[in-house]
């Protein structure tokens, strides 16, 4: 349903739609087999009283409602996701400061970094920059903007 959103680079994008099966839970031609073969193997001295049918229609129709919202959150959750790529792209061709992460002993460096966004990529939850030094920094860490013409 989901095709990956590209710019030329294809330097981004989105995660291919997933099918979740969940195999603890009824879906809703499960629920209606099961009450079809209710009603069609009930007792006919003792039909189904009005009020159990009416409780087990409107769980389907909770069900049913349930499943709509759940497809519903999937959707705004890609559309966040594009999104967020769509809004970051715009540091494509700035410069950017940044401090580095610690290195292994710990140590961190109290000097910035500059360096001119390449390209972004979504990682999880978090937008990448790609830089020009060949280094991958979050936009979160990112101290400093510029544009070519503020140097």
């Amino acid at each position: 349903m989901t095709e990956g959103i590209k710019n030329d680079g294809s330097s981004f994008q989105l995660p291919e739609k997933k099918q979740t099966v969940s195999n603890n839970s009824m879906d809703k031609d499960m629920f209606m087999k099961i009450l079809i073969a209710q009603l069609s193997n009930q007792d006919p001295t003792a039909p189904m009283e009005d009020k159990e049918f009416i409780a087990q229609m409107a769980q389907f129709s909770s069900l049913e409602q349930m499943q709509s919202i759940g497809k519903g959150m999937e959707t705004m959750i890609l559309n966040q996701h594009a999104g967020a790529l769509m809004t970051y792209s715009n540091l494509i061709g700035k410069d950017v400061s940044y401090t580095p992460p610690a290195n292994a002993e710990g140590e961190t460096s109290s000097t910035e970094e500059t360096a001119t966004v390449l390209s972004v990529k979504r990682d999880g939850v978090d937008v990448i920059a790609e830089l020009s030094n060949g280094k991958r920094v979050s936009v979160y860490d990112l101290t400093q903007i510029k544009s070519k013409e503020e140097k």
